[in-house]
């Protein structure tokens, strides 16, 4: 499965105008996306600036503005300006794609949202005062959304739906697993050293396994500290929606039976798995269809960011958290986090 996008692709199906009233609803009471704040800049897209203030605000949105210095503060702040960064050069894409998005949208648009906020007895402008966020900012945000779903919407066809249920068949299908697992897990906290040590631990042990030097079911017997161990590593069977956390998921799902993950990490520790059993499934396309349309939206979004990203230069100030720009296409979670340091003097 791919990384989701930075704007819901919920959005881009059934009546966009409904649903994108209901998400714009919903992100302004849960808090300002891009709040007026201190206008130190923090990073540059193009010509664009993103400002400590845009940062600040999507942390107090998210809850995590009360996070403490220390490196799970600075992985929050680096993918929220990787977001931020991303709709920046959405932005820009669908300009440079000649989409266009009349006034008169948008003030549709807004009439509806203030309905919204007005049936539920608020006055529609202390509700946004309330939120931080400014008029301005909210009709950016409707011009964007429904400039990506012109885009997205001649896209979702009959023809691309197939191929992705052909590409992520075993996704969608009901297929089962029975998989085996090795789990190692740091003796100490699990800082980036930690985690690169135990992923070179793991990555050694798996070359044993492939090469025919050592069983599964011995590498787990001595080396996995999960309870399995006692099993082989043996975890029975699992389905792609459960019971299995989606970083576990994920990296199985592509591997045939008797295949052998490279190690991948997870809240948990991290695996070397073994799929020992596959059960095919058999749910068709048709069951299948709004999730396949999710998939779609997803992947095209993420192209299309990914595409602009090549074509646009982004620059960070010193002293700002964020991600690795070389990891681009990865979820923020597995991607490093950088803090380039002040020049000296």
């Amino acid at each position: 499965m791919v990384p989701s996008p930075p704007i819901p692709e919920k959005l881009m199906l059934g009546s966009s105008r409904r649903l994108l009233v209901g998400w714009i609803a919903t992100l302004v009471l849960s808090g300002p996306l891009q709040a007026a704040g201190p206008d130190e800049a923090v990073a540059r897209c193009g010509e664009m600036v993103i400002s400590r203030g845009q940062i600040d605000a999507v942390m107090q949105r998210l809850g995590t503005a009360g996070l403490p210095p220390g490196k799970q503060r600075q992985r929050s702040e680096a993918t929220v300006l990787e977001q931020l960064i991303d709709e920046r050069v959405l932005e820009a894409e669908l300009a440079r794609a000649e989409i266009v998005v009349a006034d008169e949208e948008i003030d549709a648009t807004l009439a509806q949202l203030r309905q919204q906020v007005t049936a539920r007895g608020e006055d529609f402008e202390a509700f946004l005062a309330k939120s931080g966020r400014s008029i301005d900012a909210v009709r950016r945000q409707v011009a964007l959304e429904v400039a990506l779903d012109r885009y997205v919407r001649p896209r979702v066809t009959a023809t691309s739906l197939a191929q992705a249920f052909a590409k992520h068949k075993r996704d969608f299908d009901g297929t089962r697993l029975r998989v085996s697992h090795v789990l190692l897990r740091p003796d100490t906290g699990g800082d980036g050293e930690v985690a690169a040590e135990l992923l070179e631990r793991a990555a050694a042990l798996r070359r044993e396994i492939v090469q025919g030097r050592m069983s599964f079911a011995d590498a787990a017997r001595l080396h996995s500290a999960g309870p399995s161990r006692r099993q082989g590593g043996d975890l029975g069977w699992i389905s792609r929606d459960g019971p299995m956390v989606e970083t576990f998921t994920a990296p199985v799902y592509g591997l045939a039976k008797g295949g052998v993950s490279r190690p991948f990490a997870t809240p948990f520790g991290v695996h070397i798995v073994k799929v020992t059993d596959v059960q095919e499934g058999r749910v068709g396309i048709d069951a299948v269809r709004p999730r396949l349309q999710q998939l779609v939206v997803s992947e095209l979004v993420r192209d299309l960011v990914l595409a602009g990203r090549r074509r646009t230069a982004v620059s960070f100030e010193p002293g700002m958290p964020h991600l690795d720009p070389l990891t681009l296409g990865q979820s923020p979670g597995e991607r490093r986090v950088i803090v380039s340091e002040p020049p000296a003097g």
